[in-house]
C-alpha cells in the first residue's frame, strides 16, 4: 500500500510541475471550409465582416449552384449557425452559410452600438420601453444622433445590392434561393425585410424576435403590404423558449412571445396561399439559449430533403 501512495504522489507531482520542455503554442483556428473575409460599405460608410461556410462536400467548379442562408450578427452568431447546418449533413439540402456583421476583435459594445443602428426601421418610434432603452444605449455608446436607429432600409440596400453581387461573383450561390436568419434585434430585422418590395429572400429562419422595435412597426409593413398583395410565398420558421413568455424583461422590453405570436397570427389569418409558415414554442428554453435550438429546427423545416 505504501509503494502505491508513493506511486500516486509521483504522478500527481508530474501533473503539478510539467516539465519545462513543455509549452502550449498557438494555431489558427480550425474551421471546416470557411473563408472569411471584410468589405467596405459604398452606401452606408463602415466596414462588415463576412464569413462563408462552404456546402459539405462542395467542390469548387462542380458546376453546381447552392442555395445560402445570410446570417445576421456577424462573428458573435455564425460559428452556431454554420455548426449546425454541418452537423445536417444528409438531412437538409447543402447550402452557403453566410454571415455579416461586426467582428469578434471589435468588441461587444461596437456589436451592440452597429446592430441597434442597422435593426431598427426608418423613423423608429422611441416612445415605448424599448425605445427608451435605445436611447439609453446610444448615449452610452456616443452613437451620433443620424446613426442611433434607422439603419434598416440602408443595410438591406447593401446587403442586396453591394453585398450579395459580390459574393454570388465569387461562390456559386442560386440568388433565387436566399434565406435570412435573424436572432432578437435582428429577429426583427428579418421581419421587417419580409415586406419590402426589395428584399431577395424567400425563406426566413426567426428566433425570439424582438416585435416591440418601432410601437408596431413591423405590423405596420405587414399591412401595407396586405393591401397590395394577394401573396406572400416565402417560408417563415417563427420559434421562442417557452421561458420567455413569463420573463418580464423580455415582454415588458421586447414584446418576443406575444409579439411573435401575434404576427403567426395575422399571417395565417391572411391565407396566402404560397406562405409556408411553422411556428414553435420551444420548452424549458429562454432568450440565448433557445437560438441553437431555433436553427436546428428552422434549417429541418426549411431546408430538408
Amino acid at each position: 500500500m505504501r509503494t502505491q501512495a508513493i506511486i500516486a504522489a509521483g504522478l500527481l507531482l508530474a501533473f503539478a510541475f510539467p516539465s519545462a520542455h513543455a509549452q502550449l503554442q498557438s494555431r489558427p483556428v480550425p474551421h471546416r471550409a470557411v473563408e472569411s473575409f471584410t468589405f467596405q460599405s459604398p452606401s452606408m460608410g463602415v466596414r462588415f465582416s463576412i464569413n462563408v461556410g462552404m456546402p459539405r462536400d462542395y467542390k469548387p467548379g462542380d458546376g453546381k449552384k447552392y442555395p445560402a442562408l445570410l446570417v445576421t450578427d456577424g462573428d458573435f452568431t455564425f460559428g452556431n449557425v454554420y455548426e449546425s447546418a454541418s452537423a445536417l449533413s444528409g438531412s437538409i439540402t447543402p447550402l452557403f452559410i453566410i454571415s455579416v456583421g461586426t467582428s469578434l476583435e471589435e468588441g461587444e459594445a461596437e456589436h451592440v452600438r452597429r446592430r441597434v443602428y442597422e435593426f431598427s426601421p426608418p423613423g423608429m418610434d422611441r416612445k415605448n420601453n424599448l425605445g427608451q432603452e435605445v436611447e439609453r444605449l446610444c448615449k452610452e455608446g456616443n452613437s451620433p444622433p443620424d446613426r442611433c436607429t434607422g439603419g434598416a432600409a440602408k443595410f438591406l440596400t447593401a446587403i442586396s445590392t453591394e453585398m450579395i453581387p459580390l459574393l454570388a461573383a465569387k461562390f456559386p450561390i442560386d440568388t433565387s434561393q436566399l434565406g435570412l436568419f435573424g436572432m432578437s434585434a435582428g429577429g426583427f430585422f428579418a421581419t421587417w425585410v419580409m415586406f419590402q418590395p426589395n428584399t431577395p429572400f424567400n425563406k426566413y429562419i426567426i428566433s425570439s424576435p424582438a416585435m416591440a422595435y418601432g410601437v408596431g412597426e413591423a405590423f405596420r409593413q405587414e399591412a401595407d403590404y396586405a393591401k397590395t398583395h394577394k401573396d406572400l410565398a416565402v417560408g417563415v420558421y417563427l420559434a421562442a423558449g417557452s421561458l420567455e413568455a413569463t420573463d418580464p424583461l423580455l415582454e415588458v422590453l421586447g414584446e418576443v412571445v406575444s409579439g411573435m405570436s401575434h404576427l403567426a397570427g395575422v399571417l395565417g389569418s391572411r391565407h396566402y396561399p404560397g406562405l409556408k409558415l411553422t411556428v414553435e414554442y420551444h420548452p424549458g428554453m429562454n432568450h440565448n439559449d433557445v437560438v441553437g435550438t431555433t436553427v436546428v429546427r428552422g434549417l429541418r423545416t426549411l431546408y430538408a430533403k
